[in-house]
């Protein structure tokens, strides 16, 4: 039971370092908003290297948008592993590709990430997944 209530706890709180992260990128952006009111200078485009959130996962496959669902559902890679029925070394291939192709240093990253782009609903059922 104790293993149960780590777990969630560890959901809890990388959801809300997810929001804190939504809230502070809201923040930042109604700053520049009101900057480009006041005439300031807009901030430059974003790098060749560091793509756009929708961009990035818009080059995701199937699978890995799977895999994305899954793990913004609390679930560890032996858990998708399962549920997919593939190996947790397929799982951490996969993820591994997505932050790769998404720009993003860990998971929650790539969640929030998800999140804004429309392909993780947060409470989204795993049969809503579209499979490979």
């Amino acid at each position: 039971m104790t293993a149960l209530a780590e777990g969630v706890a560890k959901v809890h709180k990388a959801l809300g370092e997810a929001q804190d992260a939504l809230e502070a990128q809201e923040q930042l952006i109604e700053d520049l908003r009101a900057d480009g009111r006041r005439g300031a200078v807009a901030a430059p485009p974003p790098s060749a290297e560091a793509p756009a959130p929708r961009q990035a996962l818009a080059v995701l496959t199937a699978r890995e948008r799977q895999i994305l669902v899954l793990i913004s559902q609390g679930n560890s890679n032996r858990r998708v592993a399962k549920a997919l029925g593939i190996s947790e070394k397929t799982v951490k291939n996969h993820l591994s590709a997505v932050f790769m192709k998404v720009g993003a240093s860990d998971r929650t990253q790539a969640v929030v990430m998800g999140i804004r782009s429309g392909i993780v609903s947060i409470g989204q059922p795993v049969d809503d997944v579209s499979h490979p």
